[in-house]
């Protein structure tokens, strides 16, 4: 018997050893300005909540949300950490429109400016800079090319306690990387507003308008190394979030292009097809897993947690036909915690290959008898 073990727990999804961001907010269709990963703060805009959104970036499975125009100038956070930041990283996905200018992001405490990024409206490149707590000057660099006219960039920019070392990436290539000699150890204010598009108050510097499309906005506060930066795009993903973190937003006008915040659709589908297997963002988002739970005529488990221990490879139970139900699934991850949210689920398997590839089926006992059968795995719940 194999010994590999998986864990499930409703807290949340482990996304392996990458250091995890204190905020994500998407800035798109799928959750717009809500803070997806804690109770923190939302971004706030002047407006009410209609937005022009468009074609994200390849990873990215929604839609952008535009900044620049007149209902929507910039986006706004106000921040509240009991801690001063040491480590500090922002990594946020941009789409100018036409070549960059103005003010992309800054960050003020206390009224004082305290980090910036901003575009040369000449010559294109970035100046990002940083003032600690007391509004000493703290490090400043210069990116060429950062964000491209008219392309999809994620910028990664992280500043290091220890060292003072400011590191830039564009499209998770290192473009600087420099100990800007000003005294290490110095903290950032972690109380102040963070603005998206422009300066606060907006032009206090002449034309700091940013237009173009915006995605995805993490802060983290722990240091990055390069490949930890190719993988914070996972956080960006729907099934990373909270329960409760998904908006819904209305169809487009079509002639402003806008969609504003509503209430969700009333489903009409009866059951899934085929086509369209269960995802984590099923399982986690409450009112899709009520939806779910219904159709298949299923009661909740009430577990927090479980271990599922791998009983075999390339088997599967005699009958193969699930006495609790047998559904399609994206991965093996959502089939195990499927089992983990349906009352008396005691074993699962998960077919990965062959005509039943991504098939679930869900088990009320732990089956004595099986065969062989390729890329089927069998995982069996410990108690």
């Amino acid at each position: 018997m194999c010994r590999l073990a998986i864990f499930f727990a409703l807290t949340g999804i482990i996304a392996g050893e990458v250091p995890k961001p204190l905020y994500v907010w998407p800035l798109g269709d799928k959750s717009g300005l809500l803070e997806v990963l804690s109770d923190g703060p939302n971004m706030v805009n002047n407006g009410n909540q209609c937005f022009i959104f468009g074609e994200n970036a390849k990873s990215i499975p929604y839609q952008a949300m535009k900044i620049g125009d007149p209902n929507n100038p910039h986006l706004s956070v106000v921040l509240d950490e009991p801690k001063s930041f040491r480590d500090l990283g922002i990594s946020m996905y941009v789409k100018p429109d036409g070549k960059p200018k103005g003010t992309l992001l800054q960050y003020k405490s206390e009224s004082a400016e305290k980090i910036r990024i901003v575009f040369d409206p000449y010559d294109g490149f970035a100046v990002v800079s940083f003032r600690d707590e007391y509004d000493i000057p703290a490090g400043i660099v210069v990116a060429d090319n950062l964000a491209p006219a008219d392309r999809w960039t994620h910028i990664y920019i992280q500043r290091s306690y220890k060292t003072g070392r400011i590191t830039v990436y564009a499209n998770d290539q290192k473009v600087v990387d420099e100990d800007d000699e000003f005294q290490d150890e110095i903290s950032l204010p972690a109380s102040g507003t963070l603005r998206i598009g422009n300066t606060d108050p907006p032009d206090s510097d002449g034309d700091q308008q940013f237009k173009g499309y915006v995605s995805c906005l993490q802060i983290f506060t722990e240091n990055l190394k390069p490949d930890d930066v190719k993988e914070v795009s996972k956080f960006c993903l729907p099934e990373e979030w909270a329960p409760s973190s998904q908006v819904y937003f209305g169809p487009e006008d079509k002639t402003t292009g806008i969609r504003c915040k509503s209430d969700p659709p009333e489903p009409t589908t009866s059951k899934p097809s085929p086509s369209q297997p269960l995802t984590m963002t099923h399982l986690v988002n409450e009112r899709k897993w009520e939806e779910i739970r219904q159709r298949f005529h299923w009661k909740n488990s009430e577990k927090d947690n479980a271990y599922f221990r791998l009983y075999d490879q390339n088997t599967e139970p005699v009958p193969t036909i699930a006495n609790i139900s047998e559904v399609n699934a994206v991965d093996l991850k959502t089939c195990a915690r499927l089992c983990l949210r349906v009352y008396g689920c005691m074993s699962f398997a998960f077919t990965s290959t062959g005509s039943d590839v991504r098939k679930c089926s869900l088990f009320d006992l732990i089956p004595t008898k099986y065969k062989t059968k390729q890329g089927v795995r069998f995982f069996t719940i410990s108690t």
